[in-house]
């Protein structure tokens, strides 16, 4: 019951609004406010007014190894005068930027002076033949610059691999660039050993894929490109064992080192395309010399070299093996 009380009541101020602004009196009125407002908006555009202009600047044709050191207006101010009508012809969504073009002849260092009369030939391609141009903010540009050192560095791929089940890479990883052509201050540059990639990240992998990773920027430092092409080549994989030769690295001349046993086997994944090609020279078993100089130790874990992409999971047995000292 309440429900229904509540609904007639609404019904009720309606009828009531409705009554209202649908009344003679309220209908002339409305009539009269929208002519009133449109002859006062005609009245506007007819008469001369005076407004601004903000205009983007824009700085092209600037060479790599060239920097800007001080700071430069992003916009030019117009403060203009035209017929009202006129002047929506310069509404935000219509304006383009100016551009100043950077060429010619560079020095070590030096600046590139736009006067007043420069940018107002450029202003003149923009605005009406009727607009006034009362002021120009800044009236003149200086762009100061220096050339920057130039490097060459290897770029760094940052990159989590996860490949589908029973697949494995059949080549190494390509990138193309794999070196990249760097501009920077001289002090920044000497510090740079590499260029590095974006992290990717890449699952479940089970065909060849071709991805372009971006290169994480440098403060002050400008890049050739800013991204390089990875090429990552897979295939399935098997099994493969082998017997290997176990190799003494960083032994003096006058001592002989006898390990026991001198062979080792050797199982390993290995994709299809190389599985009759591996051999000895693509995994080492290493002794070194070195950790055992102050070690009591009378067994040695091997090392296992491998110099190839295409090989993974190694396993040996033995993976210890005792050894001997002989000097000569």
């Amino acid at each position: 019951m309440a429900d229904n009380s509540i609904i007639k009541l609404l019904k009720y101020y309606l009828l009531k609004l409705k009554s209202f602004f649908f009344t003679k009196n309220v209908l002339s009125f409305s009539l009269f406010l929208v002519l009133s407002s449109g002859f006062w908006f005609v009245n506007i555009l007819d008469k001369i007014r005076e407004t601004e202009i903000i205009i983007p600047l824009r700085i092209v044709g600037l060479p790599q190894n060239i920097s800007i050191i001080n700071k430069c207006p992003q916009n030019i101010t117009l403060l203009v005068k035209d017929q009202g009508i006129n002047l929506f012809a310069y509404r935000k969504s219509k304006i383009t930027p100016i551009s100043i073009e950077m060429n010619g002849v560079f020095y070590e260092k030096g600046e590139v002076i736009y006067t007043s009369d420069q940018i107002r030939a450029k202003l003149s391609r923009f605005l009406l033949p009727t607009t006034s141009v009362l002021e120009i903010t800044p009236d003149s540009l200086i762009i100061q610059y220096e050339k920057l050192s130039v490097k060459t560095l290897p770029i760094e791929l940052n990159a989590k691999i996860d490949f589908a089940h029973q697949y494995v890479l059949s080549d190494k990883i390509y990138l193309s660039p794999s070196k990249i052509t760097v501009f920077g201050p001289k002090g920044i540059l000497d510090k740079l050993k590499s260029v590095k990639t974006e992290a990717l990240k890449l699952t479940n992998i089970s065909d060849t894929i071709y991805v372009n990773s971006k290169l994480i920027p440098i403060k002050n430092v400008n890049f050739a490109a800013d991204e390089t092409k990875v090429s990552i080549y897979v295939e399935m994989f098997t099994e493969k064992k082998m017997q290997l030769p176990i190799t003494i690295v960083n032994c003096p001349p006058n001592i002989i080192i006898r390990t026991f046993p001198a062979f080792v086997n050797v199982t390993f994944n290995v994709g299809l395309s190389h599985f009759k090609s591996v051999n000895s020279n693509d995994l080492k078993i290493v002794f070194d010399y070195n950790d055992i100089i102050k070690s009591d130790n009378l067994k040695y874990s091997l090392k296992i070299q491998n110099e190839t992409s295409y090989i993974s999971n190694i396993r040996i047995s033995p993976n210890e093996v005792e050894y001997l000292l002989e000097k000569q």
